[in-house]
């Protein structure tokens, strides 16, 4: 059996001869480290948090119901799971246990089917926890991380930038009438183009940097590390002619009869230059320093405001210097 490096045991026990029983149980399942007092139990876990505790319920100094009211009352140990190791058969005992938190007892001498079973047990609750908080991140729908993660991103991005003087943009996509549609077609036809919009938009963006994020409604971001102007309507463009490849028929849509995309952008960092072509209205100035990762997200949703109110269905860039002044923000070819 393998060792589970992600899962981590904390064996407490004053008796050394129950310390080697289930250090060779668990030899090769999981990384174990193990104390004879809950004093040297309550460093080693603040030390570094353990997964799951096998404790004893009978030592010396502390025992075992107190070093596990010692984890509950620690914000950073209350969540670990704790086993008792005990020789006593008692209800009343066990009672206490689980009233104090634990969430399982082994008997002594201890069985090595039924330790492992209980270990896995939790090692598999861990697995689906982490799933669970991973899945957070995420939305579920589309795939994209979530607005708060793309917060996160950016600010990470930022504090990078600042040292690496190294540009910056990102994108605000949103689908056109997309409440419209939703309307027209249902909330399953619109799950749908979300997803296909979704999948469009990581085909603009597809550096293993660039970050998809589901922003609001029918509206995502894009996070793009090393993207000066240029290349943040370059992307922005392939975006929009990505959303037009995939022909969704929507009668409410500016200027066609299928779904469009409006973008904008907000960058930090080199000269940008006017881009122009037969779908998009792309606009870029001087991008300057800005005090705040916020200053980008609001250019880029100032930029998207500017595209929208031209008629939709293409880019618009902002600087950050320019943000706040609806004309020099943007400018139409």
């Amino acid at each position: 059996m393998q060792a589970q490096e992600s899962f981590s045991i904390l064996l407490v026990d004053d008796d050394s001869t129950v310390i080697r029983i289930l250090s060779r149980i668990l030899r090769g399942y999981a990384p174990v480290r193990f104390a004879t007092s809950g004093r040297i139990a309550l460093k080693l876990a603040r030390d570094s948090v353990p997964d799951l505790v096998l404790l004893d319920v009978d030592m010396p100094e502390l025992s075992g119901f107190e070093v596990c009211k010692q984890f509950k009352s620690d914000p950073a140990l209350a969540q670990v799971p704790i086993i008792f190791i005990t020789s006593h058969e008692s209800t009343q005992l066990e009672t206490l246990g689980l009233q104090l938190g634990a969430v399982d007892f082994i008997s002594k001498p201890p069985h090595a089917a039924l330790v492992l079973a209980r270990v896995c047990t939790y090692q598999r609750l861990k697995m689906l926890s982490d799933t669970l908080r991973g899945g957070v991140k995420m939305d579920f729908l589309t795939g994209a991380v979530t607005r708060h993660q793309l917060e996160n991103a950016l600010t990470q991005e930022w504090l990078r930038v600042q040292r690496s003087a190294t540009p910056l943009a990102v994108l605000v996509a949103d689908i056109d009438g997309f409440t419209a549609y939703n309307a027209e077609f249902g909330e399953d036809k619109g799950d749908d183009c979300l997803r296909g919009v979704a999948d469009a938009l990581r085909s603009a963006a597809h550096r293993p940097t660039d970050l998809l994020a589901r922003y609001a409604g029918g509206k995502f971001a894009l996070l793009l590390p090393e993207t000066d102007a240029q290349g943040a309507i370059t992307v922005a463009q392939r975006a929009i002619d990505a959303v037009d490849a995939l022909q969704i028929v929507h009668a409410a849509s500016t200027g066609s009869r299928h779904l469009t995309l409006s973008v904008g952008a907000g960058c930090r960092g080199t000269l940008g230059t006017r881009i122009g072509n037969a779908n998009a209205d792309c606009s870029a100035t001087m991008p300057l320093m800005g005090s705040v990762p916020d200053d980008l997200m609001a250019n880029a949703e100032h930029a998207l405001s500017s595209a929208k109110s031209a008629g939709g269905h293409q880019a618009r860039l902002v600087d950050l210097a320019a943000f706040g002044n609806p004309q020099a923000a943007s400018s139409p070819n």
